[in-house]
């Protein structure tokens, strides 16, 4: 399947269409949807760029898997495009920074959403200052905790998934392709780990800085409820070390 091709055959009515803009002085048509741009594809959607009533902004289309049943991949991709709306629109309302939906149409996994034109975490945290490193880590802190206080788990936090916006500096969380609405602490631990182990794999250089200030963050939104979710992630990292020590004894055995 050409994914290019199919997406463009999702989005051939808006590519077509065009809507009237009332104004004071007068009436203009423009076009709906212009500037299609393909950006990246991933294991499960396609991130493509364009202007939408002339607003910057990116397509994310979840395209359909031909190894799977076609009806369960349709109610896969509608659950997981609707759960991705709104844990977006649950983030807008706490004052967190994310894209904001501007479109979505679930039965097709389409959702159109504000671009950021910004700075991706990972490629920059190597060279900015420490202080800097802390001030964006405590805000990503307070984010995930303001999500979990509201039993949203984003369920990929890492420095792919957080951006400094060009012009305004502001701090973004993307990406909710994973997220889910869940309760348990465990889940909520999860989303720690993810986000320590995205520090100590690529940037160990502020390893220390970086987990203390997201800590900090998190802190000043879940209070002592912190120590209970880093209890968890302790032991989380503690299983992932039997494995891997496991791992290794039984190479070592099979020699």
């Amino acid at each position: 399947m050409e994914v290019d091709t199919e997406l463009i055959k999702v989005l051939e009515e808006f590519l077509n269409e065009k809507v009237v803009i009332a104004y004071a002085s007068g009436f203009e048509e423009k076009k709906l949807l212009r500037g299609l741009e393909f950006l990246s594809m991933g294991a499960e959607a396609i991130i493509a760029k364009c202007l939408f009533l002339d607003i910057d902004a990116v397509i994310k289309w979840r395209f359909p898997k031909p190894y799977m049943p076609a009806e369960l991949d349709r109610e896969f991709r509608r659950n997981r495009t609707i759960t991705e709306v709104k844990a977006l629109i649950k983030a807008l309302s706490l004052g967190i920074n994310v894209p904001i939906p501007l479109y979505t149409e679930p039965d097709e996994g389409l959702l159109i959403m504000t671009y950021i034109d910004g700075f991706v975490l990972r490629d920059i945290i190597d060279r900015i200052s420490l202080d800097k490193v802390c001030e964006i880590c405590r805000n990503v802190g307070v984010y995930t905790a303001k999500l979990h206080e509201n039993s949203i788990v984003h369920g990929d936090v890492t420095t792919s998934n957080v951006m400094l916006d060009k012009v305004t500096g502001k701090i973004y969380l993307i990406d909710f392709g994973l997220t889910n609405f869940v309760k348990r602490i465990e889940d909520q631990a999860i989303d720690v780990h993810i986000f320590f182990r995205s520090i100590e794999s690529a940037h160990h250089n502020v390893e220390d800085i970086a987990k203390k200030c997201f800590i900090e963050g998190y802190r000043s939104v879940k209070g002592s409820y912190t120590d209970k979710v880093l209890r968890i992630v302790d032991n989380i990292r503690k299983m992932g070390r039997y494995v891997a020590e496991r791992k290794i004894k039984s190479v070592w055995v099979m020699q």
